[in-house]
């Protein structure tokens, strides 16, 4: 997980919420993202959906680097 947001997704994120920057809403890489569900723990948001804005390479890689990412900060 990395890069930048898609277009298209930034494009929709800025349609729904004119007023919110999309890099607000959509972490991207996994850093950003532990800090972003870390954030939504610390005000008492305890249920997510956490997939890749697109799809990536190998669904598998992707699901051993969620558990080595995230699951150590499950709660």
């Amino acid at each position: 997980m990395g890069g930048n947001i898609p277009s298209e997704l930034a494009a929709a994120l800025r349609r729904r919420r004119p007023d919110a920057d999309p890099a607000a809403l959509v972490p991207v890489g996994w850093d950003a993202l532990r800090r972003h569900i870390k954030d939504y723990i610390a005000v008492g948001v305890s249920k997510f959906v956490v997939r890749p804005a697109t799809s990536p390479p190998s669904w598998a890689d992707f699901i051993d680097q969620f558990a080595t990412e995230l699951l150590p900060i499950e709660t």
